[in-house]
């Protein structure tokens, strides 16, 4: 696997002088970003070429390079300042012989960019760049470098060419022959990056690499940070994958509550935690009955459950999902489940003695159990996703949640809690009616095993445009 040389000199004069590389986009920093793309496709040696306030990129590097245990290497760029192309030099004496991925620090990119990247590498002198033929996707087209492409070889590439079919995204794979041509184009005063690019072209050595439909994003402009935190921002709707709830309620608060906890150190697991905890809270206040206490623990199990949707969020945002963090938030949320049943339950028994309440409960508990794994069930004996239908949504614990809490709030809650345990019932048995008759080939699309939303669950159909477009910028291991 290459080392990842990343450009990290920059002022950011239209970032307030801020280094670029330190901007934050929703609680994570640019090189972090870029970072975390190259660990995702299996990157874990770098090189960071720092220049402007070297000292800070640096340390924030080092920091970050210890959390996600990877090997980097900070380089200083003397002449940072007359162009990327001579910040690209500086990195010369920690390359050898190898071919290496070149990356923007300020450029957000989808992982699958760099996949595509290192599944065609150049040969010989060549460079590798990877191309975007969408233009209206592109955000600044104006200040996009362009690139004019003729049988899959660069024939130009510059910000003011007259005739072009694609975009330059700022990801190459490089050969160290690259090096030679930046020290002659630096000797003709010439210390852009692209400057080397165009000379390489000429001679025939530069290769597009298609990679139309994957996002990114050059965040070099104080609005084009703002497209980018709007970007992250859609790619917390889940469309038809959430809940009717979560949809219409939960998730507008949850991603209002995001946007503060994405710039603390909090960690999805700690939201996990404090969402479980809040829920036994609101389940004690339950126990205790009396319409007051009652009361309170629906609005605590309703605050759990928007709490709940943080921890997905806050991963996606920050790259920081893992299979640890879905298992932790599946298994909480069902003894979140048990602890709410046996606390209604033991509060009505006061008014009730006898088994007939504990039946009942038992009998509510098996079907939130029954309904949380039967579309799993379903997706690993026929190896393909139950449809994300009305039926799928019904059963979301959101809607249970929600049913509860009402109950509470108006004086119910056993009586909600056996009416929403029978309809989950209801729901299992139509699932199951319904997956009887669908085929693996018309269940959907195969499962994938990574996360694409929040822990806890598994996004195998299509999102909100909005929503899927952004994803490509968040996709972790």
């Amino acid at each position: 696997m290459p080392t990842a040389v990343i450009l990290a000199a920059g002022r950011g004069m239209r970032m307030n002088g801020e280094p670029k590389p330190l901007v934050p986009v929703w609680g994570q920093s640019l090189v972090e970003r870029c970072m975390r793309a190259c660990v995702t496709v299996g990157v874990r040696q770098f090189v960071v070429v720092v220049g402007h306030r070297g000292e800070e990129v640096r340390t924030h590097v080092a920091a970050f390079a210890e959390r996600l245990d990877v090997g980097v290497r900070c380089v200083d760029a003397k002449n940072w300042h007359l162009g990327n192309g001579a910040s690209t030099s500086a990195a010369a004496g920690c390359i050898g012989n190898r071919q290496f991925l070149l990356l923007m620090a300020d450029h957000i990119l989808d992982p699958e960019i760099l996949r595509k990247l290192l599944e065609d590498p150049p040969a010989g002198g060549e460079v590798c760049v990877a191309v975007d033929r969408d233009r209206q996707q592109v955000f600044d087209l104006d200040d996009a470098t362009k690139v004019c492409c003729v049988d899959g070889r660069v024939q130009a590439i510059g910000k003011d060419l007259g005739e072009w079919d694609a975009i330059d995204t700022g990801a190459f794979l490089c050969s160290p022959a690259i090096f030679a041509v930046l020290d002659r184009v630096h000797d003709s005063s010439l210390y852009a990056l692209s400057h080397a690019i165009a000379d390489l072209a000429g001679r025939g050595l530069v290769r597009a690499v298609d990679v139309t439909g994957c996002r990114w994003l050059d965040v070099d402009t104080p609005d084009a940070l703002a497209e980018a935190g709007r970007l992250l921002r859609a790619s917390l709707d889940k469309g038809s994958q959430d809940g009717f709830v979560s949809a219409w309620i939960n998730r507008p608060l949850s991603t209002r509550l995001s946007g503060y906890l994405a710039r603390t150190n909090v960690t999805p697991n700690q939201i996990t935690v404090v969402s479980f905890l809040t829920t036994v809270i609101g389940a004690a206040f339950l126990a205790l009955g009396g319409y007051v206490a009652q009361a309170l623990g629906g609005v605590l199990i309703l605050a759990a459950s928007v709490i709940d949707g943080c921890d997905g969020e806050i991963a996606r945002l920050k790259g920081l999902a893992t299979p640890r963090g879905a298992w932790l938030d599946t298994m909480l949320d069902r003894y979140g489940d048990l602890v709410i049943t046996v606390a209604i339950v033991a509060a009505y028994t006061r008014q009730v003695p006898g088994s007939v309440p504990w039946i009942a409960g038992l009998v509510a508990a098996t079907g939130f159990i029954l309904v949380s794994y039967v579309t799993k069930e379903f997706s690993l004996q026929y190896k393909g996703a139950y449809p994300h239908d009305v039926l799928d949504r019904l059963k979301h614990r959101d809607l249970r949640v929600l049913v509860i809490a009402t109950g509470a709030i108006a004086g119910f809650p056993f009586q909600a809690l056996i009416a929403v345990g029978l309809f989950s019932h209801a729901v299992v048995a139509a699932v199951m009616v319904r997956g009887w008759g669908l085929s693996p080939s018309s269940a959907g699309a195969p499962i994938r095993r990574g996360r694409a939303s929040r822990p806890g669950t598994s996004a195998v159909t299509p999102r909100s445009e909005a929503g899927r477009k952004a994803e490509q910028l968040l996709r972790v291991p």
